[in-house]
């Protein structure tokens, strides 16, 4: 089973980029934020999963550890499998999906692609207070509050959160971030 790869990104297309390592290329499917991060000709670090079926194998790739197991719960959910679990991690940030997860929230699940309103009930009933992702959501809980004594409502303060770049550090750097997100 393959659970990693380090090598270079040679092609990328639409949700997939072939990964060149050891002389051997790898088409690895990526989440959409991965696609447009990397360039082709950068040396990357991938967590992989690969899935196979008589006849085909696939790998999927995370850039994080978090991720990888992530998908991992998905897909140990009967009807998920691995294409929809690649879509649902493509869809938001891992904390905004984590968040979705615990507080409820059919509205942000069911946003996504594929994900009807059956699926997104059965994987917060399956997940609710079992995630294994190492993350936490009390730091953007905290963003999220602030937004809304600032006047915004909390779906408005929790879209905004979600869309901040990765690597953003510190309460007000996210706070400004946020803003901008909504448009102030």
């Amino acid at each position: 089973m393959i659970s990693y790869l380090k090598g270079k990104i040679i092609y990328k297309g639409d949700h997939f980029a072939i990964l060149e390592t050891g002389g051997i290329g790898y088409q690895v499917f990526l989440p959409e934020a991965y696609l447009l991060k990397y360039k082709t000709g950068e040396v990357v670090e991938i967590f992989t999963h690969e899935y196979a079926r008589e006849d085909s194998r696939e790998l999927y790739g995370f850039g994080t550890v978090e991720e990888l197991k992530f998908f991992w719960q998905l897909i140990g959910i009967s009807g998920v499998g691995p294409k929809m679990a690649h879509k649902i991690i493509s869809a938001y940030k891992l904390e905004k999906l984590e968040k979705a997860i615990s507080d409820g929230d059919l509205a942000i699940l069911g946003t996504i692609p594929g994900v009807g309103k059956k699926t997104a009930q059965k994987i917060i009933l399956e997940l609710k207070g079992k995630l294994v992702t190492g993350k936490t959501v009390s730091a953007d809980n905290e963003i999220v509050d602030a937004l809304v004594r600032l006047g915004y409502s909390k779906n408005e303060a929790h879209e905004a959160v979600g869309k901040i770049a990765e690597g953003t550090e510190g309460a007000e750097n996210k706070i400004k971030a946020a803003l901008k997100n909504l448009g102030k």
